[in-house]
Parts: structure tokens; C-alpha cells; sequence
């Protein structure tokens, strides 16, 4: 059972144990009132129900009453089914009211969590996005609200900032003025190319609150290029106000024309950025213009690629037809520290078949995923690989500690969701007759599920079904023990809150070390 816990850890500035949050107690003496509603009348957003924390119903019927929803949003993804999402420290405070109410006990952060929030209080760091330290977190913590991220991801987005550059390089074939199957956030039918622009904006109302050093947006054929690199003092609504500008001028210069030179894009990319480390972002709608010959030759200039971890790749499909972009699809995953992301009711559906109705996988869930899922093959890279999260990654993607009933419904959900695929080949026969049950207690224990024997054991059977070719997961992962991702990746908290203080099964040294970063953070990350 999920014991009884000491207060959250402290973190500076006006979050910090000094000041009340961190140290607050929501302990046996908290009232038990029985209210579902706030001092003003509108309902709490948490609610215990046999002893899970919920999102209370009648939150989300206000909210919908109150146009704070999109529609098409419910079709793909259910609140009241989902572990709830925490978003920022004011919603983490009324979490753990509601669970002291009922239980006494205090709900903690995760550990990776509480790191991030020290680490964006440290002037050095805020700054960069022109604010002070309470500024960003509580501004960010806004963002995070508005989108229903998870305030996890928090750890994940601020990877981004690890990089020279980050690139987005867009298709402007004609294929791009073809109609989207998805909707602008008015609900107005879209071409591809303003798809491609409207995800592009919604990144960077995010990205605003990173301290990123450079951003560029190019295009497939023509000639002009967004430069985003942070003015001094500017502040992350200026910065989405000039970005927008920007990529709008951008993307209305002149209409989709020219054709789909896929393999010379990403060797000009890397021409010019060489001796950087560059996350790149790939939207495309179609086939290279040379057809199967061209995408073996983009695949072996992305396996082949220097330093992968420094260069991640994510492949942005921007088409419903699923023959144009399957060769994306099928090159994330055989390449290292690549993904590959479609709009977002598609990757929602993607990922319930997945990992079941527990995962919160909400729109800004989505947004962050697309941004960081290629650096991160454990968890947000690890959706679709039929393999549960350990419960300390799902506390590390939620930004707060689960209880084990809370764990333990996740994975009976995703259980469920393996065994109601219906298996087309040998590998989803695998897949589908795994027992993941009788390991349950490795999953409690184990701080990555790449540690546990009997997830080795499957990845080895999934590889000879495949005849050799690992996934994305066995391929990034098939040499980080020890590998460029195991030496230099995650640390910290991560290895050192289980490896190096524990002994025994997942027992060992400090395997992950801090990598460039902003102050030693991401030494930490986990």
C-alpha cells in the first residue's frame, strides 16, 4: 500500500519550505467538508472515488458549460476514465486537499518534478525568458493549465533547451494545399500547409517560456527562413507575438507549388549544422520525389547520422492518407532518437490502443510529446511498445507520486488494451499473449522498465519475429548500456534514487551522468 508520507520537498523562492508550500501539511487534522465546490461556487477539479483520485464530473460539465473544451476532443480522449492531470502548483495544492480530506495523507510531487521547479527558480535560468523565478513557474504553470499537460512533462520540455537549435523544416510541395482531415481551433476546414502552420504556432506558444538558443523554421524549396533567437529582456508573450508574425509572413509569402526533395533537405540541414547539436522537426504530407529509392537513402543518412542523441529527429506527418506517410513512419523506427507524430486525434487513438484509458494523453500532453518524444525512448517515445511504464515513470510523467491503487489501475488498463488488440502477425502474437501481471512487483520496484529482465526478454522474441530489425526502442536502447544514451543521458534522481542508493536486482552505480545543460540541471533530469 501507498504509505503515509512526510510534506513534499521544498523548492525556492515563494514555493519554497519557507514559504509555506512545500512544507504546508494537508495531515489528519485537515477538515473534512464534504464540498464539492470552491469558495466561489464552482466545482473543485479533484475528487476521491474508492480511494483513486478523479477529475470531479461536475468540474468538467462546468467547464464545457463555460466553452473551456474542444469538442473533438471528447471523441478521442476520456476525462473521467484518466488518471487525473495535475497542471501547476495551485492545482497540485487542491489535489492534496482533496485526497487529506479523505484520507489524512499528503500526495507528493515526484521527486523529477520538484527538481524542474528548483531549477526554473534559479535567475540564471528564468531570466533568459524574461522573468523572474515565480514569474515563469507561475506562468508556465498558466500554460500548463489551459493545455492540461501533466505537470511532468515540465522536466521534459525544459530537454529542449539542451540544443544549439531547433529546426523545423516545413514541405511546401503542392500536395500541401490539398484539405486536411483535421480543423483549425475554430472548427474551419484546413489545407495541410496551414495545418503544418497552426501546429508550428501552438509549439511555440510553449517553447516562449524554454530558455532555447536559436529556432529557425525553413521550407523544402524556398528560400526564406524564420530566425527566433531570444532578444534580451524579452518576455515569453513577446516572443509568441513576434513568432506568430514571423511564421505567418512566412507561410503566406506565396502558395504551396513545388515538389517533395526530401533526401536534399535533410543533407542541406545537416550540411549547414555541422559541429551542432540540432533537434529537428519534419513536417511532410507525401513520398519523396525519388519514391522507395530516395527513402532508403534518407534511411541511411539518418541510422548513419553523428551523435544521434545530439541530432534527434521527429517526423510531423501532415496527411490522412496513410501510404503517403508510412515511409516516416517506418523510418522512426529503425533510427535512433527518432519519433514520428500525427495530428492529434490520431496519436490519441494511437495511444489508448496502446496503453489504455488511464494515461491522461490530452492535447498538451500531445504538444509537449511531439517536442521531446524523440530524446525520451523510455517513456514518451515508449507509447506504442507494448510494455508498461514502471511506476516511477508514471509518477515522473504525471508530476505527482500515485498511489498504488492509482498504479494498479494503469496497469490492469493497460493490460486490457494489449489483450483486446487482435494480433495480424507473429510479433503482435507476442505482443498480445505477454502476462505482464506476474511481473507486477518488478514494475512497483524498478525505476525504468528496460531494467527488468523479463522486458528484455520479450524486446529479444519481438526482435527475431522481426527477423533483426529492433524498434526505435531496442534500437536507441540496444547499446545504451553503456551506450551514448546510457552515459550520457538521464542521472541523478533517476539513478541515484534507486541504482546507486539501492542494492539488489536494479542495484548499481550512478550509470546516468549530467550532459550539457543549464547549470548541471539536466544532470538531474529524469
Amino acid at each position: 500500500m501507498f504509505s503515509r508520507s512526510g510534506p513534499s520537498n521544498g523548492v525556492a523562492g515563494r514555493y519554497g519550505a519557507q514559504q509555506g508550500y512545500g512544507a504546508q501539511s494537508y495531515g489528519a487534522g485537515a477538515p473534512v467538508t464534504g464540498n464539492d465546490l470552491t469558495a466561489s461556487g464552482k466545482p473543485k477539479k479533484f475528487k476521491v472515488i474508492n480511494g483513486v483520485m478523479k477529475r470531479n464530473p461536475e468540474y468538467d460539465r462546468y467547464m464545457q458549460s463555460q466553452g473551456n473544451t474542444r469538442p473533438e476532443d471528447a471523441s478521442v480522449f476520456n476525462n473521467q476514465l484518466a488518471l487525473p492531470v495535475v497542471a501547476n502548483m495551485e492545482e497540485h495544492e487542491a489535489f492534496n486537499e482533496a485526497y487529506a480530506a479523505t484520507t489524512g495523507i499528503e500526495r507528493p510531487l515526484a521527486e523529477s518534478t520538484n527538481a524542474t521547479i528548483e531549477m526554473m527558480q534559479e535567475p540564471e535560468i528564468s531570466m533568459q525568458v524574461g522573468l523572474d523565478g515565480d514569474q515563469l513557474i507561475d506562468q508556465l504553470g498558466e500554460v500548463f493549465a489551459k493545455n492540461e499537460i501533466p505537470m511532468g512533462l515540465m522536466n521534459k520540455l525544459y530537454m529542449s533547451s539542451e540544443y544549439d537549435k531547433l529546426e523545423f523544416i516545413i514541405d511546401d510541395s503542392g500536395s500541401m494545399r490539398s484539405t486536411s482531415d483535421t480543423r483549425d481551433k475554430f472548427g474551419n476546414k484546413q489545407t495541410r500547409f496551414e495545418e503544418a502552420q497552426g501546429r508550428l504556432k501552438d509549439l511555440m506558444e510553449i517553447l516562449a517560456y524554454v530558455p532555447t538558443n536559436e529556432i529557425s523554421v525553413t521550407f523544402f524549396n524556398r528560400s526564406n527562413t524564420v530566425n527566433l533567437k531570444r532578444t534580451a529582456g524579452e518576455t515569453p508573450e513577446q516572443f509568441i507575438q513576434r513568432a506568430h508574425r514571423d511564421i505567418d509572413r512566412a507561410f503566406g509569402a506565396e502558395q504551396p507549388l513545388y515538389r517533395t526533395p526530401a533526401l536534399k533537405t535533410f543533407d542541406r540541414s545537416f550540411q549547414s549544422n555541422q559541429g551542432k547539436s540540432v533537434a529537428r522537426y519534419f513536417f511532410c504530407d507525401g513520398v519523396p520525389d525519388g519514391g522507395d529509392s530516395e527513402v532508403r537513402q534518407i534511411e541511411g543518412l539518418i541510422k548513419e547520422r553523428a551523435n544521434a542523441q545530439q541530432n534527434p529527429i521527429t517526423f510531423m506527418s501532415c496527411s490522412e492518407q496513410d501510404s503517403d506517410v508510412e515511409w516516416m513512419k517506418e523510418l522512426e523506427e529503425v533510427a535512433p532518437f527518432s519519433a514520428e507524430y500525427d495530428d492529434y486525434a490520431s496519436e490519441a487513438k494511437e495511444v489508448l490502443g496502446d496503453q489504455g484509458k488511464s494515461l491522461p494523453f490530452t492535447r498538451g500532453f500531445y504538444l509537449v510529446a511531439q517536442l521531446v518524444a524523440a530524446i525520451n525512448p523510455d517513456d514518451l517515445d515508449g507509447m506504442d511498445e507494448s510494455v508498461p511504464f514502471t511506476k516511477t515513470t508514471l509518477d515522473n510523467l504525471l508530476g505527482y507520486q500515485t498511489n498504488e491503487q492509482e498504479y494498479q489501475q494503469y496497469f490492469r488498463d493497460f493490460q486490457q488494451a494489449q489483450n483486446a488488440k487482435r494480433p495480424q502477425n507473429q510479433m503482435d502474437r507476442i505482443k498480445t499473449s505477454m502476462n505482464w501481471a506476474q511481473h507486477y512487483n518488478e514494475f512497483l520496484q524498478a525505476p525504468l522498465a528496460r531494467q527488468i529482465p523479463a522486458v528484455q526478454d520479450f524486446k529479444q522474441r519481438l526482435t527475431q519475429a522481426g527477423g533483426g530489425n529492433q524498434s526505435n526502442y531496442g534500437g536507441a536502447y540496444g547499446h545504451s548500456q553503456g551506450g551514448s544514451y546510457g552515459s550520457t543521458g538521464y542521472g541523478g534522481y533517476q539513478s541515484g534514487g534507486y541504482g546507486a542508493n539501492q542494492t539488489g536486482a536494479y542495484g548499481g552505480g550512478n550509470q546516468h551522468g549530467g550532459r550539457r545543460g543549464l547549470g548541471g540541471f539536466f544532470g538531474r533530469r529524469v
